[in-house]
């Protein structure tokens, strides 16, 4: 027979929100897993027929994962569950139930992704990107990575590591092998009802370990498609109002071909047509963030809202005629501005922030600013994660990627403010 848990020992309640299931655990209820893989054996030997059953796949050297196996949407007694080669410890005593030693790897006891050490001292600064379909989420996501793993990460002092193994090969195979080696468009982000393994976020810890106040962030980019945000209704039945309620933070892609006012005047080759509402959009992401956490309408959000324009390359060309010269930025816009490197730029951000919010304004509607307005810290910005539009699905120009870091330096300052 397997060794009964130990009893939980632990006896401080802090709470954490996980960045992959965006379940609020407290710290004292969290599982373990043990890194000696000869407790895996020895546990499945051992089990009862009840036990058999529920925890030994066909691999007699890994378990069944039941948590894991649920969040990633399949059955645990299914063809295909979870299989982990290190034995899970579903207590929080913090001790192997079959070799009795200390064990450090920490698990959330919803979905038994990994909890980092620090989470007490740090929390779980998680930032998420929404908007809607075909605003270019996926390459944003795909083109900020990059630049936070790389030209972000020196100029600022930082590191950036994914927090998994599959966020790893899910960001290789899925984003950088299409679209930086192949040069190809990437395809279109399937919904959460076609595709439940993509409820998972790619996880990635953002440490700033220079100056005197060392700071981690935790990202999750979860790669949603735009039709799953399509009402507050939807957003509940998939369960998105966790993921955004609990947000740190929030960045809200706007695609500028999609707004009425701009197609119809706009000259171009491949116009994609008039998307969603976007003011509704954000009118329910307002909603549900209310409703979740028992705001009142007269109070303003606390979460802090990046509103950031996309493809904003298309918009910075020579004027073809006065209709486009209405909604096109001119050579006096404040994003030929280059922000001051490896600190945060406030006089920057202001200007260009001030600029998109008169634009949105007259372009999109005085409603959707007014909504933006219920945050409380709020900032435009105009960005382009390719530099250029792409000629069919092939990127003739090669990644000219324009600002996409702005939100990001702009969010990690917003909450740094807010803990002064």
């Amino acid at each position: 027979m397997a060794r009964k848990p130990e009893p939980q020992t632990s006896t401080s309640s802090i709470k954490y929100t996980c960045p992959f299931c965006f379940s609020s655990i407290d710290l004292k209820d969290i599982h373990y897993q043990c890194t000696n893989p000869a407790c895996t054996k020895i546990f499945l030997r051992e089990l009862d027929e009840k036990g058999a059953r529920k925890f030994r796949s066909k691999n007699l050297e890994e378990e069944i994962d039941i948590e894991n196996t649920i969040f990633l949407g399949k059955d645990p007694a299914g063809p295909s569950p979870v299989t982990t080669k290190y034995h899970v410890i579903r207590n929080s005593s913090g001790t192997c139930d079959v070799c009795r030693k200390p064990v450090y790897k920490r698990l959330c006891p919803s979905c038994h992704n990994p909890i980092p050490q620090g989470a007490e001292e740090e929390g779980s600064t998680v930032f998420v990107l929404l908007g809607p379909k075909g605003v270019g989420k996926s390459h944003y996501i795909a083109v900020l990575i990059n630049q936070l793993r790389n030209s972000f990460s020196q100029e600022f002092g930082a590191t950036m590591s994914p927090a998994t193994d599959r966020t790893t090969l899910r960001y290789r195979d899925m984003y950088y092998k299409r679209l930086y080696e192949e040069g190809r468009k990437l395809a279109p982000t399937l919904s959460f009802e076609e595709s439940r393994e993509s409820r998972e976020p790619m996880i990635y810890y953002l440490r700033f370990l220079e100056g005197n106040s060392p700071r981690v962030y935790t990202l999750a980019f979860l790669d949603t498609a735009g039709e799953d945000l399509d009402s507050a209704g939807k957003m509940m039945g998939l369960n998105l109002n966790s993921f955004i309620s609990r947000a740190s933070g929030i960045v809200f892609l706007v695609d500028p071909l999609q707004i009425p006012y701009i197609n119809t005047r706009i000259r171009m080759e491949n116009k994609p047509q008039v998307g969603s509402n976007v003011a509704n959009m954000l009118s329910d992401i307002a909603s549900i963030i209310r409703t979740n956490n028992s705001i009142k309408m007269k109070d303003p959000i606390p979460i802090p809202l990046a509103v950031v324009l996309t493809k904003s390359d298309v918009l910075m060309k020579a004027p073809e005629n006065d209709e486009e010269d209405s909604i096109l930025f001119g050579l006096n816009s404040s994003l030929y501005i280059e922000r001051e490197k490896g600190k945060f730029d406030k006089t920057n951000c202001e200007q260009i922030s001030a600029e998109i919010e008169e634009y949105m304004r007259r372009v999109v509607s005085k409603g959707f600013v007014q909504i933006v307005k219920e945050f409380k810290q709020h900032s435009y910005f105009a960005v382009s994660a390719l530099g250029s539009n792409p000629t069919g699905n092939v990127l003739t120009r090669g990644i000219s990627p324009m600002r996409v870091e702005d939100p990001f330096i702009w969010l990690s300052e917003s909450l740094e403010e807010k803990k002064r």
